[in-house]
């Protein structure tokens, strides 16, 4: 199945397309006389027809879509799995991309209908090199999810440290598959090698923890050919454990141990004169070591307290009862 048989442009898409398109003084001669001819037709329906078609002759004649069926074809597993592809128009840069859907057979046949829709602003095709490499990076992800090795899962589980630590996890997450796909462009020719530093840049950024682990744990990822969803998840997850180094328990990036919040800043020691605070986090606490630290907030809070009854003390008439002591 070839891609360009699939691919089914929004008329709006080719309308801006074709407007926007770099025309010899022939060739944009030749289009508005065609425009001007069409404005002639008194029906409004047949004449929005036939600017439709001629929108759709000018942008094959073009071949405006010449990368975009280029990229799919590259990636074999999506024109044999996805029945359609749509190509709609992005307002704004940030909102290129592509997106996959996936629907029962209303037939009842017992197979999915897979879509594949592609966002992009018709000014990225006329830059090519750009346009290319993002097309490349985004139906990577859509290979993978087509993919019974990777084995996709669209949800991950929820963490036990809530909404905050979910939104840190997907994070991580997508690090870590961006970091596999531009190792996989990479070794295709489609990226220069100087993109191992940027990737490396960013998953720094998102696993400050692994500390002396770092390079290693990036190559992992980087140097993979066939990666799992199940790796990526559990690296996500838990980055110490994943990679071996749990040397550290208040590592930047990890969570709070009392809060579950995660934080890029611990307190791994308490000074002489806050034994008292410490008692008072093992009393709430039991299993809590210092070795494992707590976030500045935490420790403020309770050393907060520890001034707040201490004030109490001070006040005339005090009574000390068993809830404040």
């Amino acid at each position: 199945m070839k891609a360009s048989s699939t691919v089914h442009y929004d008329p709006r898409f080719i309308e801006e397309a074709v407007f926007q398109a770099p025309l010899d003084r022939t060739a944009a001669l030749e289009l508005r006389e065609s425009r001007n001819r069409i404005y002639e037709v008194p029906d409004s329906e047949r004449r929005d027809d036939l600017f439709n078609d001629l929108n759709r002759f000018w942008f094959s004649r073009l071949g405006l879509g010449k990368i975009i069926d280029q990229t799919l074809l590259e990636q074999a597993i999506i024109p044999a799995q996805v029945e359609k592809c749509f190509v709609v128009r992005a307002s704004h840069r940030k909102q290129e991309g592509a997106e996959l859907f996936v629907a029962e057979d209303r037939h009842g046949a017992g197979r999915p209908i897979r879509t594949l829709r592609i966002l992009l602003r018709p000014e990225s095709l006329f830059e090519p090199e750009t346009l290319i490499t993002l097309l490349r990076h985004e139906l990577f992800h859509i290979a993978d999810m087509l993919d019974h090795g990777f084995a996709y899962e669209q949800v991950l589980p929820k963490a036990e440290g809530g909404p905050t630590y979910d939104t840190l996890v997907t994070s991580r997450y997508r690090v870590l598959w961006d970091t596999t796909i531009s190792g996989r462009m990479t070794r295709r020719g489609w990226h220069d090698q100087s993109v191992r530093e940027r990737q490396l840049t960013e998953f720094a950024g998102a696993f400050p923890m692994l500390q002396d682990r770092l390079e290693e744990s990036f190559s992992r990822f980087f140097d993979c050919e066939h990666p799992r969803h199940a790796d990526l998840a559990q690296f996500a997850f838990d980055p110490r454990q994943a990679s071996g180094s749990l040397q550290q328990y208040a590592a930047p990036g990890t969570h709070c141990p009392l809060c579950r919040f995660p934080t890029q800043v611990f307190e791994t020691f308490l000074s002489e004169d806050e034994e008292a605070v410490s008692a008072a986090v093992k009393q709430d606490f039991p299993g809590w070591s210092a070795s494992e630290g707590l976030c500045v907030q935490c420790a403020d809070l309770y050393r907060g307290r520890r001034l707040s009854m201490a004030a109490l003390r001070a006040l005339p008439g005090y009574k000390p009862t068993s809830v404040q002591e």
